[in-house]
């Protein structure tokens, strides 16, 4: 999770520098995507049984933490933007 909170920070900075940061901001929300999906599959097992009830929201949040891996691009199509752009390889789609 700090490696999300880092990326991010790295992009903004180049951001506000008026620099190109399309691979670090990709790389972000591939980072930023997996420490939320992450951290509640970890409450979903710490729940067990009574992550499905309804009054502890958590089987809320497990569905929109899958949804930041998929919305609004799948991490393969960031894998490829970011294989395509900083290690130079052709584009695959």
């Amino acid at each position: 999770m700090k490696s999300a909170n880092l990326m991010v920070m790295h992009a903004a900075a180049l951001y506000d520098a008026g620099e190109p940061c399309g691979v670090e901001a990709n790389a972000t929300k591939l980072l930023a995507a997996d420490a939320a999906a992450e951290a509640t599959e970890d409450a979903h097992i710490t729940f067990g049984g009574f992550g499905y009830a309804k009054e502890y929201h958590l089987e809320r949040l497990v569905r929109e933490a899958l949804l930041f891996r998929i919305v609004p691009v799948t991490p393969q199509m960031l894998l490829s933007f970011i294989a395509e752009k900083a290690l130079g390889l052709p584009k695959s789609f």
